[in-house]
């Protein structure tokens, strides 16, 4: 019993250790005048922190065509898949006790450009309620849509809400810019 303990008090501390280094380093940054476009480091190491499967793991495939994305630039106002973002977070429970979830998809692109055809790698994804599907559409395994492929334009959001026994891990598969 005591040395089930002390693993958990251990893997506590690392824990808030861990976040107390990543609130550091963000303070830092903000506090040099770096852009927040400069983090990517940061962003990478966010967007580990949230994700639900091990490490060990790999994701399932995407189909062809999806994720074919170049994070590079295009030239001057090109995009990349790194300009649009998905963010997720739990919402109350349905009356009926199933989880629920919202989740925002964003064109955080800093040169103003319009973004199109968004395609999210959504694995199985399905809702108990209704989501609306001009915002948000499973079209097949591991593909979904946003907007029906239309624009996205400078610091627009898409926010939907779905319900399920558990979250689907969202993530940008492929866009096109204008």
């Amino acid at each position: 019993m005591g040395q089930w303990c002390f693993k958990k008090r251990a893997a506590l501390v690392i824990v808030v250790i861990s976040s107390l280094l990543l609130l550091l380093i963000t303070a830092q940054a903000a506090a040099s005048g770096h852009h927040p476009s400069s983090w990517s480091t940061l962003h990478q190491a966010r967007k580990l922190l949230n994700t639900s499967t091990p490490p060990s793991s790999s994701p399932p495939p995407s189909p062809p065509g999806v994720g074919d994305v170049s994070t590079a630039r295009m030239g001057p106002g090109g995009c990349s898949g790194e300009d649009v973002v998905v963010y997720q977070s739990s919402a109350n429970p349905l009356p009926s006790g199933i989880p629920a979830y919202t989740v925002q998809i964003i064109n955080v692109c800093s040169g103003g450009c319009t973004v199109y055809d968004v395609h999210v790698s959504c694995g199985d994804f399905a809702s108990t309620e209704l989501v609306d599907p001009a915002k948000f559409q499973r079209v097949s395994f591991n593909d979904c849509v946003v907007k029906g492929g239309g624009t996205l334009e400078p610091s627009e959001t898409v926010s939907f809400q779905y319900s399920n026994s558990f979250s689907y891990q969202l993530s940008v598969a492929s866009v096109a810019c204008h």
